[in-house]
């Protein structure tokens, strides 16, 4: 009796066995109707549906091949979506003109990397003072040593992405503008000075990842947000170092902040070289040194793949103001001999007209 019970035990595995090996025979490529169907063989609609048996998907989910594939009467090849195009303004070859003033080795991030300034470099950049300073290089140490990044964090770039970008300006051509959802939109969006995105969301958006301000236009940052320093003269790279710690430096050419609240790990220094190298090549001295405008958008251009602006030049009825307020008059500004902004005007144009940026004109009459 007991020969019998194990006889017919062992009969029963077999049978098992030979059962499972008979459905794995089935569902392997190239073996069953299924797999055959997938290399472009009609499957004659009966066929079809046997191969997608609830045993046969069983069987494909137990060896991690998930859902079987769906057989049609067409095969069909799968192709990976096209990848859209990304404009590399910084790449050379897309304007002569361009290609002669671009210059990727000029990095606009002061870092450890080019702490040592060009000797050319670094007199022009004293002579934007009356007040000669300290030597530069141990107050960037004292900042990076405060936890500022050291490492320019574009130093190279990213060809599996596209990074674009969002220069917004501060021109009253925003109003109404209704450009906020479409700057929200941007992997990177710069912003200058002391303008305010609350109660302006509608038309300048209210993300901001990079605010660009000097002492003079300081405010205080949300932790989400870098502070990049426009040094445009040493003593406001001390008042950087000052205003994160004893606050001692409360005016300069005017008051300023005794201290600012902002994220120190995310603080970025302009480079004085990057400074000269703008006035150089690109706004070719026309002023005594260029404005804050044309210094964000030519760091725009020399880390981002695609670059946007808004927010620059006049209003629809031909005032110079910001967006937040009409009592700003750029004409005053505009005679100061600073800047020169008419120069700078016709500089966006051409940077614009060769491809490089795009100027979205808001408001503004000569749209």
């Amino acid at each position: 009796m007991i020969r019998m019970t194990v006889k017919l035990f062992v009969t029963a595995i077999v049978f098992v066995l030979i059962m499972v090996g008979a459905m794995y025979h089935f569902v392997q490529p190239g073996k069953s109707p299924l797999a055959r169907s997938t290399t472009g063989v009609t499957v004659p609609p009966g066929e079809e549906v046997e191969n997608n048996s609830q045993l046969s998907r069983w069987w494909r989910r137990f060896q991690g091949d998930g859902e079987p594939v769906q057989a049609n009467n067409s095969a069909t090849v799968a192709t990976a979506p096209e990848q859209p195009t990304c404009k590399r303004v910084w790449q050379k070859g897309r304007s002569s003109w361009f290609d002669s003033r671009f210059d990727e080795n000029i990095r606009p991030v002061w870092s450890r990397a080019n702490i040592e300034l060009p000797a050319d470099a670094r007199k022009w950049w004293m002579s934007l003072q009356s007040k000669k300073d300290e030597d530069p290089a141990p107050l960037l140490n004292a900042l990076f040593d405060m936890g500022a990044p050291d490492v320019d964090p574009w130093a190279t770039h990213n060809l599996t992405g596209c990074l674009r970008c969002a220069v917004v300006g501060n021109s009253g051509n925003l109003k109404q503008s209704n450009y906020g959802e479409e700057i929200d939109g941007y992997d990177l969006i710069f912003r200058m000075n002391d303008a305010p995105t609350k109660g302006w969301e509608k038309d300048v958006g209210h993300r901001t990842t990079h605010h660009f301000m000097y002492p003079e236009s300081a405010i205080n940052l949300p932790d989400d947000v870098s502070f990049v320093l426009l040094n445009f003269k040493p003593l406001d790279l001390k008042w950087m170092k000052t205003a994160l710690t004893d606050g001692s430096i409360t005016r300069t050419w005017t008051n300023v902040k005794g201290r600012i609240k902002t994220d120190k790990t995310k603080i970025l220094v302009y480079n004085p070289a990057f400074f000269k190298y703008v006035n150089d090549k690109w706004t070719e001295h026309h002023g005594r040194y260029s404005s804050t405008g044309s210094l964000v958008i030519l760091f725009a251009v020399h880390v981002c793949d695609e670059v946007d602006v808004y927010g620059y030049g006049a209003d629809k009825l031909g005032n110079w103001n910001h967006y937040w307020t009409t009592r700003y008059s750029g004409a005053a500004h505009r005679s100061t001999g600073v800047h020169d902004s008419e120069f700078e005007r016709k500089l966006l144009e051409k940077l614009q007209s060769e491809g490089i940026i795009k100027i979205h004109r808001g408001n503004a009459a000569n749209k």
